[in-house]
C-alpha cells in the first residue's frame, strides 16, 4: 500500500498477535481480580443503575467526536481542510492501533499515514499529530497538578501504601520526561535533525545499509523535520485561536475520561466523592501512561483496581465489576469500533 510517496508497512500477523496478547493479559488480570474479590457477578450486575451506564457510554462517544474535532482544528490551522468524517476515521484507527501496541505507540504512525493519504504532506501530518499529542499531554499534566494539589490540602482524607506511592512517583516521573522531550523537539526540531544526522553517521548502521542509502534516509528525515518546523511556526503565527480551541477540547476530553469512573461507581450505588475520584483517576493515568504491554493490558486493570481500592473509593466485593465495566467502555469499545473502522480503511479496500 503506497500513496503519494508515503508508505506504511503492515503485517497482519503482528496486528493479530497484538490483539491476542492485549486481550489475554486483560482477561487474566480481570479474572484474578474477580477471583480474589469473591464477587457475586450476577448480583453485582443486577444492581447496576443503567442510566448511569448509559451516561458513561454517551461520554465515550463524545470523546470520539472531540478527538475528531481536534484533528479538524489543527489541520485547519496549517491551511488544510479535513472533513469530520475523515477525522473521526483517523481518530478511531489511531485508537485501535494504540490499543494493540506496547506503550500505546502504534496509533500515531497510522494517523500520520492516513493524513498523508488525504493530501496532507508528511511533514505537516507529523506536525498535526505532534501538536495534538503535546496539547493533550499538557492538558493531562495540568489536571495532574491542579487536582492532586487541591487534594493534598486534605491529605489526611486519603492515603496510599508506600509501594503504590513509589509506582505512582516513577510513572509520573517517566511521563514528565516524555512530555519534556516532546515539547523540546517541537520547539527545537533542529536538535532532532542534529541527532538524526549523528545517528546516521554511525558505522554500525553501515552493516545493514550502504552509505549512500543512509545519507538519503537522513536527508529525507531532515527534510520532513524542516517541513514540520515550518508547519509549527505557521500554526503558532496564523491560527492561535485554533490552538486555544484544541487546548479546550483536550481539557474537556480528560475531564470526560475522569468522569466515566465516577458514573460507574455511582451506577453501582457507591457514593464516593467526585473530587477524590478525579484526583485518583488523573494520578492513575499519569502513572500508567507508558505501560509496556499492548494497550496497557494487564497493567491497566491491576493498577486501576489497586489505586481505587487502596484509596477507599470502591468496596472490595464490587471491585471486579467496576474494573470490567470501566475497561469495557474505555478499551474494548474503542478496540471493537476502531478495529472495524481500520478494517474498512486498510484491508477491505484491498479486496
Amino acid at each position: 500500500m503506497q500513496e503519494k510517496g508515503t508508505s506504511l508497512p503492515r503485517n497482519n500477523r503482528t496486528i493479530i498477535r497484538g490483539i491476542i496478547v492485549a486481550l489475554s493479559l486483560s482477561a487474566l488480570a480481570t479474572s484474578l481480580i474477580f477471583y480474589y474479590t469473591n464477587a457475586d457477578i450476577n448480583q453485582a450486575f443486577s444492581s447496576v443503575n443503567f442510566w448511569y451506564l448509559a451516561a458513561a457510554v454517551a461520554l465515550i462517544f463524545l470523546n470520539y467526536a472531540l478527538e475528531a474535532e481536534k484533528l479538524c482544528a489543527i489541520t485547519d490551522a496549517i491551511g488544510r481542510e479535513l472533513s469530520f468524517r475523515k477525522a473521526l476515521q483517523i481518530a478511531l484507527v489511531g485508537s485501535f492501533f494504540a490499543n494493540i501496541t506496547p506503550f500505546d505507540t502504534g496509533g500515531e504512525p497510522f494517523q500520520i499515514y492516513l493524513l498523508a493519504r488525504n493530501g496532507i504532506a508528511a511533514g505537516k501530518s507529523v506536525a498535526v499529530i505532534m501538536v495534538k499529542g503535546i496539547i493533550s499531554a499538557i492538558a493531562r499534566l495540568a489536571l495532574g497538578i491542579v487536582i492532586p494539589v487541591w487534594l493534598i490540602l486534605m491529605k489526611k482524607a486519603w492515603s496510599l501504601p508506600p509501594a503504590l506511592n513509589t509506582f505512582l512517583n516513577v510513572g509520573i516521573f517517566l511521563y514528565l520526561i516524555a512530555t519534556f522531550l516532546m515539547v523540546l523537539f517541537t520547539l527545537r526540531p533542529q536538535l532532532f535533525s542534529s541527532i538524526v544526522r549523528w545517528l546516521f553517521t554511525r558505522h554500525l548502521l553501515e552493516r545493514f545499509w550502504k552509505r549512500e542509502k543512509l545519507n538519503m534516509m537522513a536527508d529525507r528525515i531532515v527534510h520532513e523535520v524542516q517541513e514540520f518546523r515550518d508547519s509549527i511556526r505557521e500554526v503558532a503565527r496564523t491560527k492561535r485561536k485554533n490552538l486555544i480551541l484544541v487546548g479546550f477540547y483536550s481539557m474537556l476530553l480528560w475531564i470526560i475520561t475522569l468522569t466515566v469512573p465516577a458514573l460507574l461507581l455511582w451506577g453501582l450505588g457507591v457514593n464516593s466523592p467526585l473530587s477524590q475520584i478525579l484526583a485518583v483517576g488523573i494520578i492513575f493515568y499519569l502513572a500508567s501512561a507508558y505501560a509496556p504491554t499492548p494497550g496497557s493490558s494487564g497493567v491497566a486493570e491491576a493498577g486501576f483496581a489497586a489505586i481505587f481500592y487502596m484509596a477507599n473509593l470502591v468496596p472490595y466485593p464490587l471491585l471486579g465489576v467496576f474494573v470490567i465495566l470501566w475497561r469495557f467502555l474505555t478499551y474494548y469499545m474503542s478496540l471493537l469500533i476502531g478495529g472495524v473502522v481500520s478494517f474498512f480503511a486498510f484491508f477491505h479496500r484491498k479486496r
